[in-house]
């Protein structure tokens, strides 16, 4: 059986994310193991002085840490094993101030290691190295970005400019306007539903 690491951030009460994140969990449920990450319970650690330091002196090749350098590495490690343990992953949340939660980035900041999820090479350049695995992101807006001309959001360019780096096959569903188009609430809702539905029959073929 396949293994689906379902990654959320969902704190508002009554959050249409966690409906979503929620309605794939049912769907998948007895056809992959799936380990959840609440990044509102457990979030990832910032990119601070201490912590940021090491993560580079990594990506430049350094593996000799001390304990203490290992302890202050180990949210970082535990995060990118998890991603790296899976076959699928969603991930899930809303749009704040026209880009993803600053707990989002932190994960994707986590998860984008030289050696682990990408390799370098002077001759070919960066290779991304999650090739094996899919992922579907499922992404909430309040507003809808993909009426306006004028109003941009840069979570999907930032998603999709990491996902391709580490090689990450992947597909996004927008559930846009859920609070601007308060009247067809039940239309956006069920369409994202109908897409998880087709994304989760395609995956998990096999059951």
């Amino acid at each position: 059986m396949t293994k689906t690491l379902v990654i959320g951030y969902t704190p508002r009460h009554g959050s249409y994310t966690k409906i979503l994140i929620d309605e794939f969990v049912k769907l998948a449920k007895g056809k992959t193991d799936i380990d959840y990450l609440d990044l509102v319970e457990t979030p990832p650690d910032l990119l601070l002085k201490e912590n940021l330091n090491l993560i580079m002196a990594w990506n430049s090749g350094k593996r000799d840490f001390s304990e203490t350098e290992l302890s202050i590495l180990s949210n970082h490690h535990q995060l990118i094993e998890q991603l790296l343990n899976v076959d699928h992953i969603v991930l899930g949340f809303p749009i704040y101030n026209f880009t993803m939660p600053a707990t989002v980035k932190a994960w994707i900041d986590a998860i984008v290691v030289s050696d682990k999820t990408f390799s370098f090479n002077p001759e070919s350049g960066f290779t991304g190295l999650c090739t094996d695995k899919k992922a579907v992101i499922i992404v909430v807006g309040g507003f809808d970005y993909s009426a306006s001309q004028h109003i941009k959001e840069y979570a999907s360019p930032t998603l999709k400019q990491n996902f391709d780096f580490i090689g990450m096959p992947f597909e996004q569903i927008s559930v846009f306007g859920v609070d601007q188009h308060r009247d067809e609430l039940d239309t956006i809702m069920d369409q994202a539903k109908s897409d998880i539905k087709n994304l989760s029959d395609r995956w998990f073929s096999n059951y």
